[in-house]
């Protein structure tokens, strides 16, 4: 297991190894949201052009960390759309797939992954067809209290974890990870967000918690509650938004991928530069019985996918998709082409 922690007495070898370690982690977490844009490819995104404009209702629920992402598409589609009547309530993510047998002008938002067999499951739940697509990233870190000295933890790519079994010995302590002294002699204490939110099943499984039946797990209703926790405890360790992060209390560890490159959270681009942690923000739409999108939930999910709903999760702190993930969703969606 790779960490990096600052001793009191290193050689000039060492130094010069962790110098250079902090060199990339700089240069890695320095890139800016241009960058964000640059990924995006403004030119690519289609533009927003909507034929006619519509009117009634719509509600976007779900996702508490996409609500403010939702709030920002609103104010623009309804600016386009003023006819439009809006409305904007999100209180989790697995709180979406109940509201959306309401009606056909509800829109689910999940920030997870929606994996087949769940939108199957609901299918027949609700007895409506649902359809899924993908609508950005959230870059997740990993924080610890401001005086653990790990630096680093390396992802271990079959178990998707930096939290695998080490000699088979289950990772409980902080001495596991190779944290000396006091603090190394104390049980990792795992900070969850609540169950009806998507962030717990990804923590879940970023720490392997199936595999680890003793670790010592608290749970707290937001990520801002996750962070405060974290800044007092000084055995805590969680996983929040990189954007949620932003505090002197806690500090974002950097990932050692494939061994040797080390890869901070701060950036957007730490996708392209293959950092691990990070979640799909997903958007669920349902069909009415002749296999259509109601006209408002068309609209809007036009929007999300064009130029100007791809800039606001930039402006959100997120990251957008690229050319192939809009072109895919589009092919989810039922649209032949980019629009």
């Amino acid at each position: 297991m790779l960490r990096l922690k600052a001793p009191s007495r290193i050689s000039p070898l060492r130094q010069g190894f962790e110098s250079w370690c902090w060199l990339c982690i700089f240069i890695i977490g320095s890139v800016s949201r241009v960058q964000a844009q640059d990924r995006l490819g403004l030119t690519d995104a289609p533009a927003y052009a909507p034929e006619e404009p519509i009117s009634g209702q719509l509600e976007l629920v779900g996702s508490t960390l996409m609500q403010p992402l939702a709030t920002l598409w609103m104010e623009d589609f309804t600016k386009i759309h003023p006819e439009l009547v809006s409305k904007v309530d999100c209180q989790g993510s697995e709180e979406s797939f109940k509201k959306l047998a309401d009606s056909p002008n509800v829109v689910g938002l999940l920030s997870r992954e929606v994996t087949p067999e769940e939108l199957a499951r609901w299918n027949k739940e609700i007895n409506k067809k649902l359809v899924a697509i993908e609508v950005g990233y959230d870059i997740l870190s990993m924080i610890v209290h401001k005086d653990n000295p790990i630096r680093a933890l390396a992802w271990n790519a079959q178990t998707k974890s930096p939290m695998s079994l080490s000699n088979d010995k289950p990772i409980e302590k902080w001495s596991d990870l190779g944290v000396d002294g006091t603090l190394g002699e104390k049980p990792i204490t795992h900070v969850l967000i609540v169950p009806s939110h998507g962030l717990r099943s990804v923590a879940e499984g970023i720490f392997n918690l199936k595999d680890r039946n003793s670790a010592v797990v608290v749970q707290k209703d937001n990520q801002l509650d996750i962070v405060d926790a974290v800044g007092a405890t000084p055995e805590a360790i969680a996983v929040v938004s990189a954007n949620r992060a932003l505090t002197d209390t806690v500090r974002s560890l950097a990932i050692a991928v494939d061994g040797q490159k080390i890869v901070s959270p701060r950036s957007p681009q730490a996708i392209d530069l293959g950092y691990p942690l990070l979640r799909k923000l997903s958007v669920i739409v349902s069909q009415t019985e002749d296999g259509k999108f109601s006209p408002a939930v068309e609209e809007l999910t036009k929007f999300i996918l064009s130029q100007a709903g791809q800039e606001t999760l930039i402006k959100d702190g997120l990251v957008p998709l690229d050319r192939s993930d809009i072109a895919l969703q589009h092919e989810k969606l039922g649209w032949q082409q980019l629009k």
